[in-house]
């Protein structure tokens, strides 16, 4: 199926470093056809096709401005991204400047973003993180807050789970930097401990709480600059175990490799801001825009 009567555009977008091919299928359906594994596997080659962490589908959607499909660079299809969704929200905003704001479909729900005094800048609601074991999900009915010794590492016991869409472990330890990650992150994500494997943080809060020093490794991906979702669970879970309270506003700066995110999460009954839900603030940038050739789509 060649689809060298009309050039497929894409945009290249990325948010913190964490970088997208972007792919418009809204209003030509043929064009969701990326997301086949083999062509998938080819556009996000760094070496050979364009190169990217996740490829991005837009589809038409009858109760939100787009549906986003989210492709791994393994080939995968995962049902969240939260830096991504900066990026779509930023490119609906751009296409709608008078929108209050805009609305994503995505397997895991649907998401609102709103605009920042800083055009640059994204409000995403996350909606609510799951909390319970078989929510993550968790091999085993456990207190996710407090996993002790169900999946440990060198170095690494007591994880804190939760999903935001995906599942995540939070790892809090005193020298997040120390840590061997990209020799064990593999084992992690794969451990029993999760039966949909995992995206596995690394962090340590800073001694006024005001921040969060995180490194991520990305369930189908491996180490990456930053991950949306991730700093979503990694803010719920310090906010979760006290480490960032109430006196913090719920708040935390998450400083990843590629930059950082603000996330907000007021708990359920703290009378906090959207008490429940997850908010993340953040860049969005483009980095070019092109056509894909018929050589690379196959």
């Amino acid at each position: 199926q060649t689809l060298s009567a009309m050039p497929v555009k894409f945009r290249k977008m990325f948010g913190l470093g964490n970088d997208f091919i972007v792919i418009d299928a809204r209003q030509d359906s043929k064009l969701s056809a990326a997301a086949e594994p083999k062509r998938a596997t080819a556009l996000t080659d760094r070496k050979t096709g364009i190169g990217c962490d996740q490829l991005i589908i837009l589809e038409a959607c009858e109760d939100a401005m787009c549906r986003m499909r989210i492709i791994n660079a393994d080939g995968s299809e995962v049902g969240a991204c939260g830096n991504a969704t900066r990026c779509i929200g930023g490119l609906l905003f751009q296409e709608q400047p008078d929108a209050k704001e805009a609305t994503i479909r995505t397997k895991a729900g649907l998401l609102r973003c709103f605009k920042c005094e800083d055009p640059a800048m994204i409000t995403v609601d996350m909606g609510e993180p799951g909390l319970k074991w078989d929510q993550v999900p968790v091999s085993k009915e456990v207190d996710t807050l407090h996993c002790k010794d169900a999946c440990e590492g060198p170095g690494l016991t007591d994880c804190a789970c939760c999903s935001m869409g995906n599942p995540h472990a939070t790892f809090f330890v005193d020298d997040c930097e120390k840590i061997p990650l990209q020799e064990i992150g593999h084992d992690l994500e794969h451990h029993s401990f999760f039966p949909e494997r995992c995206n596995v943080s690394v962090v340590t809060v800073s001694q006024d709480k005001k921040s969060i020093r995180m490194r991520v490794w990305e369930r189908g991906t491996g180490i990456t600059m930053a991950c949306g979702t991730g700093a979503c669970a990694t803010a719920v879970n310090a906010i979760r175990r006290g480490y960032v309270g109430k006196s913090e506003n719920f708040t935390t700066e998450v400083k990843m490799d590629g930059g950082s995110l603000v996330i907000s999460y007021a708990p359920p009954g703290s009378g906090g801001d959207q008490e429940g839900h997850v908010l993340m603030t953040g860049r969005f940038d483009t980095a070019f825009s092109g056509e894909i050739p018929d050589s690379l789509w196959g």
